[in-house]
């Protein structure tokens, strides 16, 4: 069977928990019908394995879409379950069914049986409503005003299809042109995606030379020859390392130009150790100019941080940062 799945992961299922107008349109909204048949869809043909409790699903794919934090705790946590999901019940599921696919025979009540998809640790309950919020998480992050009664008209339109060769007689619009309108919308989100990122290089770079310029004008701050500004807090009086293999164990609190604190030791209670030629070159350089006992502040710019890549959520494209940290021993 084809695969029609263009933009949705596999676990987002469907958006019927989106509420909708209750007036339809004048004229069809082709991208939200595309988007909710292409749910739709996925549901009706790629997922029938599931059996999933849709009513289940979309209470959390509304609750999600509502209230959802898409950088939560609870996301990370649903994330993972479904990962073990996949690996502990989903891949013994699909292989066993495939194994049962290659045998021929007259007889179909002689097949070995399927194992079951659900157990005590991931009931059909839970697994429909970590669906269901990963869904809701999905649509969040597409940052775009659907038309929700053409979204919805779509889905159920999409459930009715029980076979690929189905579609176009179904559906609204022909699966060609739900493909090219889904297409086009990936295109233009990445084309938005570039001229972001584009526009974050150019402000970060300029803001980020603006706050090292006041940092640097800062009592007791020093400059180094590539452009590291760094202030010793707290003289220590232990070794120092030397060079770039020194290990180093430290206490430490990572912070934007903004100040958010995007990293830290202290928050985690535990200190950490890494060998210089590890980490960022600002912290190898850096590191060198204190001693052990000391503390040392250093604002790094992005050129001796990460640069025009940046660094997970937090830290932008051509941003400087700013280190607090603690140098608790030396190991040559």
């Amino acid at each position: 069977m084809k695969r029609f799945f263009a933009l949705a992961v596999t676990a987002a299922v469907t958006m019927m928990a989106v509420a909708c107008g209750s007036n339809e349109p004048k004229e069809l909204d082709t991208l939200s019908y595309a988007v909710g048949a292409d749910l739709g869809l996925n549901l009706s043909l790629g997922m029938g394995d599931y059996n999933l409790d849709n009513d289940i699903v979309i209470e959390n794919i509304t609750d999600f879409y509502e209230n959802g934090d898409l950088m939560g705790e609870d996301l990370q946590q649903v994330r993972q379950r479904m990962m073990e999901f996949q690996y502990m019940r989903l891949m013994p599921y699909f292989s066993a069914k495939r194994q049962r696919d290659m045998i021929t025979t007259d007889m179909p009540d002689t097949l070995p049986a399927l194992p079951e998809l659900y157990d005590e640790t991931f009931t059909r309950e839970d697994v429909s409503a970590m669906m269901g919020k990963n869904m809701g998480a999905y649509v969040k992050s597409l940052k775009t005003d659907f038309d929700m009664y053409w979204l919805m008209a779509a889905l159920n339109d999409g459930l009715k299809v029980d076979a690929h060769e189905n579609i176009d007689s179904l559906m609204r619009i022909s699966e060609e042109q739900m493909q090219k309108t889904l297409t086009d919308f990936a295109a233009r989100k990445r084309e938005e995606a570039i001229a972001e990122r584009e526009r974050q290089l150019v402000e970060n770079a300029e803001e980020s030379a603006k706050w090292l310029s006041e940092v640097e004008k800062k009592k007791g701050v020093q400059k180094t020859e590539s452009g590291l500004l760094y202030r010793i807090d707290r003289e220590g009086t232990g070794a120092q390392a030397t060079e770039d293999t020194d290990v180093v164990r430290v206490n430490y609190e990572g912070k934007t130009r903004t100040g958010k604190v995007f990293d830290s030791s202290y928050e985690r209670g535990e200190a950490i150790e890494f060998p210089l030629n590890g980490v960022i070159r600002g912290w190898t350089e850096g590191m060198k100019l204190v001693k052990e006992g000391g503390q040392i502040t250093l604002w790094i710019p992005s050129e001796l941080a990460y640069g025009e890549r940046g660094a997970g959520a937090d830290i932008g494209p051509n941003e400087a940062l700013e280190f607090k940290v603690e140098l608790i021993q030396v190991t040559k």
